[in-house]
């Protein structure tokens, strides 16, 4: 969070309020009420663990939101900071919503995530704000009904974040066992909020929904290429998954998130 502050007090646009949320999960809630207390009509979210990478970033958001109103999403995109460790290094390539293209003008992407987007407040009560009944999934979630919506996601041009993966197989693998627990959760309490997240920046091959028989089906295959690429921190990543993701289904229960 230091880091964070810090990076923020940096950017050149100063027209800013910093809303801290602390202790209050899920993180939907969290952002929920950020946005209640915000005073200025657009809404910037930033993750505790994402660093603002140049001090232009807010700028270039708020002259995107600015120029097209069709806009409903600006994102950053995700580079690894100079100072990542070799673990980190190695798990950016392995890991491509962790390691996103710089783009050089407003481009449509999947991409754009909470890690630092910006959204106009007025865009983001008319669908409703976030979800507060699910563990994980926020950010496919958000994209999916400012798309419904009639709104445009996009990637903002050279604006760029650091973001980075944990360092160490423990904290890493410890992070993809929560995201499949999340992800069992959402399965089996809220099946329409299932969506898919792409790895590419072509939006042409997205489809944003998937049966659950082909994600089985798909799931193996995932393995055996990550072992054909040599990609072993993706091959645990996804066997721990798959772990969390079993361990959700056979224990997760509904509780007050329900009830916001």
């Amino acid at each position: 969070m230091p880091r964070l502050l810090e990076s923020i007090e940096t950017q050149t646009f100063r027209d800013v309020e910093v809303i801290v949320v602390r202790g209050v999960s899920p993180q939907g809630k969290a952002i929920n009420q950020g946005a209640q207390q915000a005073r200025g009509n657009i809404l910037l979210i930033l993750d505790d663990d994402s660093i603002v990478a140049d001090a232009t970033v807010f700028q270039t958001l708020v002259d995107v939101l600015d120029a097209d109103p069709t806009i409903g999403m600006a994102g950053a995109s995700i580079v690894v900071h100079p100072d990542a460790s070799a673990f980190q290094k190695r798990a950016a390539r392995q890991f491509p919503r962790f390691n996103t293209p710089v783009v050089e003008s407003v481009t449509d992407s999947d991409f754009a995530c909470h890690g630092c987007c910006a959204i106009p407040i007025s865009v983001f009560n008319a669908v409703g704000g976030e979800r507060a009944d699910i563990i994980r999934g926020l950010d496919p979630d958000l994209r999916e009904r400012l798309r419904g919506a009639g709104f445009r996601v996009v990637l903002a041009p050279n604006a760029r974040i650091y973001h980075p993966l944990p360092d160490g197989w423990r904290r890493l693998l410890r992070v993809f066992f929560r995201n499949g627990f999340g992800s069992a959760y959402t399965r089996k309490f809220h099946p329409e909020l299932v969506f898919e997240t792409h790895e590419s920046l072509d939006m042409r091959t997205f489809r944003p929904r998937s049966s659950l028989g082909f994600r089985v089906l798909r799931f193996p295959l995932r393995l055996c290429k990550a072992l054909l690429e040599g990609r072993l921190m993706r091959f645990a990543a996804y066997c721990t998954y798959a772990c969390g993701y079993c361990w959700g289904i056979l224990t997760a229960k509904e509780t007050a998130l329900e009830r916001g």
